[in-house]
């Protein structure tokens, strides 16, 4: 995805990549303990649960392309991603490839998504007509918001992820331009 100017859909995938490549660089940052284990006052989990939710995420994504089906709820919740660290860096790497792989002519396919929303137990999923570029804005966002989550963990254990790890690009966009403004 490099060359010519990018697209909406490339910028989209190269904005989820950098996302990933921060937790990436987050989780080199991080001892064994502050990653795999959960701080007091968090009982589902620590920041490796996190992490694992949110690449079971894209794990999704990427495998129901092929089909044009993406079940958010048949996530694969390998426990190795919440307690190894390179476990889950070599996990960011691929999936950075494959989303760097991604096809432009995905972009404007038909697809359908499921997501559990709090229907009745035992009741079928509902599937709601999509897009890729739709459901990379989808990505996007759950990360930051699981990265806030862990920004909140860290910063009590000392652990400074950055001023901008885990807030959204609008907050940071509309940050700026006030700062401009002040100015």
């Amino acid at each position: 995805m490099t060359g010519a100017p990018m697209n909406g859909f490339q910028r989209l995938a190269e904005g989820n990549i950098a996302f990933l490549q921060q937790g990436s660089l987050l989780i080199e940052r991080l001892s064994d303990g502050q990653y795999a284990t959960a701080p007091p006052n968090f009982l589902r989990g620590g920041v490796g649960a996190h992490f694992r939710h949110i690449l079971d995420h894209y794990d999704c994504f990427l495998d129901g392309l092929e089909r044009g089906r993406v079940d958010y709820d048949a996530r694969h919740r390998d426990p190795r991603v919440e307690r190894e660290r390179g476990f889950a860096r070599s996990r960011i790497e691929s999936i950075c490839r494959r989303l760097g792989a991604l096809d432009q002519r995905l972009a404007s396919a038909p697809m359908q998504a499921t997501l559990l929303c709090g229907e009745p137990a035992g009741s079928r999923p509902t599937w709601s007509a999509t897009s890729v570029v739709r459901e990379l804005q989808f990505l996007a966002s759950h990360t930051v918001h699981h990265y806030a989550v862990i920004a909140a963990m860290l910063r009590p254990q000392g652990v400074e992820p950055g001023d901008d790890f885990g807030v959204a690009p609008s907050t940071l966009q509309y940050e700026r331009e006030n700062a401009a403004c002040a100015h």
